[in-house]
């Protein structure tokens, strides 16, 4: 059997991919949640926002802001600094923002260049 079949290259490309595979499917799982998705968008656009900042552009209560970004920092999508009595939030995970990208999340004067 020639080592070149499709199958064999499939199947090759596939084993290969598999490391990858687990951190792709852990992001699209994050991605799949509009609420989630509406806030890694907004704090995507504004590095830095607040809670209430976020939870003013995206028309979600401040508490699911809350709820979810929590959820964004377990996954070690986002990460917070303190300031003040605020915590300012930003996306910190590559193949989040790459996935951002792709979906055409738009850069603004806030977003750092790259």
């Amino acid at each position: 059997m020639d080592s070149n079949t499709p199958g064999e290259i499939a199947a090759s490309a596939v084993e290969h991919s598999r490391a990858a595979m687990s951190e792709w499917v852990s992001t699209f799982e994050l991605f799949a949640d509009p609420t989630r998705l509406k806030i890694m968008v907004a704090v995507h656009a504004a590095p830095e926002a607040s809670v209430s900042e976020i939870a003013a552009a995206t028309g979600i209560s401040a508490n699911t802001v809350t709820q979810a970004l929590t959820t964004l920092q377990n996954a070690s999508v986002v990460s917070s600094r303190k300031d003040g009595r605020y915590r300012r939030w930003r996306l910190t995970d590559d193949a989040a923002h790459q996935v951002l990208h792709h979906m055409n999340a738009p850069h603004t004067p806030l977003h750092p260049d790259h």
